[in-house]
């Protein structure tokens, strides 16, 4: 699955590259999981359309399910405590061989947008 890594950089041009504000107490040290949501552009300045996660449970586990659909993709993030799952997915969106999978929903939306 192609998918590309978000870094929040400044940009030198001045632009705003994200359509939210950016800082929380809570999440401060889960910048990626924000930055999923809020970033508008990629590195090379390409417009990005936001990503978006889902905290669910399933039995006694916790998952957090992110989505990006400029990739079209879908990635699980499942741990024992609501923290865990949190951390791995942040870890995960860093992460360039992350094992994002084609989203159904998702990809047929992309089709559409490209017709």
């Amino acid at each position: 699955m192609q998918r590309r890594v978000l870094s929040v950089q400044k940009p030198e041009d001045g632009r705003a590259v994200h359509s939210a504000a950016l800082e929380s107490v809570l999440f401060s040290k889960l910048h990626q999981l924000i930055a999923h949501c809020a970033v508008t552009r990629y590195d090379d300045g390409t417009p990005r359309r936001t990503g978006w996660w889902t905290v669910k449970t399933i039995g006694s586990l916790w998952v957090v399910q992110l989505k990006d659909p400029d990739a079209g993709a879908s990635l699980p993030c499942t741990g024992a405590t609501v923290d865990d799952a949190l951390v791995l997915a942040d870890l995960l969106l860093s992460a360039p061989d992350a094992p994002w999978e084609p989203d159904p929903f998702l990809t047929q939306t992309l089709k559409k947008t490209r017709k």
